[in-house]
């Protein structure tokens, strides 16, 4: 078979060199804007072009890859499909779910084939714990795929890996892929629960956790890192429904740097050309795009941000003691889940074990500890920590109003109940407001609330 390769960057070179280690396919033409890359193929007699379309016109090959950065896949593989080539192009196939449709919608009009590479998949480690659970007679309980690596030592010289407006994102859109494709080789398809974004720097996130369901209901957990500062972690955990746990390194065997990425490019390129001969398919390539995409969208719109402080510690002082309990207070909690506090604002500070996540819910069981003066402005968020030395006081949960205008019943969720008494809390006493993970309601009337947010489609 007559190749193409548009894109000689750090991953056009990974496929030039599957393609030299594969019997009966020839690289014929290649692609890119620099003529500086272009030099030594054409030394070697291969046709080289710096347009895309000057390739198509050329015909000097039947199937093309596409390494390009992501902003220019969806025009580049439309232009490709329609002139009756086949296509296999670097994850992600786009950044719009709608576009990536209509490229699998013009490769099936034109009876070509439209691959996507995920190069995780051909990993030999991560086929041998495939196969492995096929022995086993238990099923998948859980899998959990962590995907680390510092992004300035991957990019080869390629600015664009860090500019959102060509990449489309951190680590969800670039490692995220090859992530949740190594999910799919064991529990199949994915539907996206859950993801929180963090680390983001200029609008790309460089950290997220995405929770997911399998096929039949496995639990997923994808962890990617764009800022993983010892070296490299791209392994997968599964556990078994007997308790087993079975794992697979993605590096194991492989001592150099980023030479595990060999035989895997090998295994596109393979994978691709049978693919031409015979028609076969793979996974759905437009689920991914969606699951990427609605990750991103979803992220964006929830408060937290993870490994990214938002505010400074909050002093308080403690002014006066209580020491009491009462178990029908009916006490109500606000439907916002948060409050804004001046210093020198005093505010009344109560422990309860009751259900503490739906707005408006009556705390009836609750332990008094006092009132505290906030020594620095505070804006608090449930999920916030109090604290009095080491010891965790609880968690704010949020706040009754029943004492406006006077002061706010501050209300920490524990599992136990103290007073004033049980910890030995004295007037002046310290207690310190630290950020914690913002805890959002199960349900609210708060238009600000997540719980309250247009849903994935």
């Amino acid at each position: 078979m007559k190749l193409g390769i548009i894109g000689l960057g750090v991953i056009g070179r990974e496929f030039v060199a599957a393609i030299d280690r594969l019997p009966g396919v020839t690289l014929t033409a290649v692609c890119d804007a620099s003529p500086a890359r272009l030099e030594k193929y054409a030394d070697q007699g291969i046709a080289t072009y710096t347009s895309h379309t000057d390739l198509i016109s050329a015909r000097d090959c039947e199937a093309v890859i596409v390494a390009l950065p992501n902003h220019v896949h969806g025009p580049v593989v439309s232009d490709l499909l329609g002139a009756g080539l086949h296509v296999c192009c670097e994850k992600p196939l786009t950044l719009d779910p709608a576009e990536a449709a209509e490229l699998v919608r013009k490769a099936e009009e034109h009876g070509v084939l439209l691959r996507t590479a995920f190069h995780r998949r051909f990993n030999r480690n991560l086929l041998s714990l495939r196969d492995d659970i096929a022995t086993r007679d238990a099923a998948v309980r859980s899998v959990k795929v962590r995907y680390h690596e510092d992004i300035r030592e991957h990019t080869g010289g390629e600015d664009w890996y860090l500019d959102r407006d060509r990449c489309g994102g951190g680590c969800i859109v670039d490692n995220g892929p090859n992530a949740l494709d190594m999910a799919r080789v064991v529990v199949g398809e994915l539907t996206l629960r859950d993801v929180t974004l963090g680390d983001v720097r200029k609008g790309m996130e460089h950290y997220a956790v995405l929770d997911l369901e399998g096929e039949t209901g496995e639990e997923v957990r994808v962890e990617l890192d764009w800022a993983f500062t010892a070296g490299e972690a791209k392994d997968i955990e599964v556990t078994l429904t007997d308790g087993s746990i079975l794992s697979a390194d993605m590096l194991e065997g492989f001592t150099e740097f980023k030479s595990s990425l060999a035989h895997e490019y090998v295994g596109i390129v393979d994978d691709f050309v049978a693919g031409v001969a015979d028609d076969t398919t793979q996974p759905d390539q437009l689920a991914l795009v969606r699951i990427v995409h609605d990750a991103l969208e979803r992220g964006r719109r929830k408060h937290v941000r993870l490994r990214m402080p938002s505010k400074l510690p909050v002093r308080t002082s403690v002014v006066r003691l209580l020491f009491h309990e009462t178990v029908r207070r009916g006490m109500l909690l606000a439907h916002a889940g948060s409050a804004c506090i001046r210093a020198g604002d005093i505010h009344e500070l109560v422990v309860t074990r009751e259900d503490t996540d739906v707005a408006g819910a009556r705390i009836d069981h609750v332990a008094y500890l006092g009132f505290i003066e906030f020594l620095d402005p505070a804006m608090l968020t449930r999920g916030d920590t109090f604290w009095i030395g080491d010891r965790k006081l609880g968690v704010f949960a949020g706040y009754d109003e029943s004492h406006l205008p006077n002061h706010l019943n501050l209300i920490l969720s524990a599992d136990r109940l103290v007073t004033a008494e049980d910890i030995d809390l004295r007037p002046q006493d310290v207690i310190i407001v630290r950020e914690g993970p913002q805890r959002e309601f199960r349900e609210s009337a708060d238009p600000g609330a997540w719980t309250n947010q247009v849903p994935l489609r």
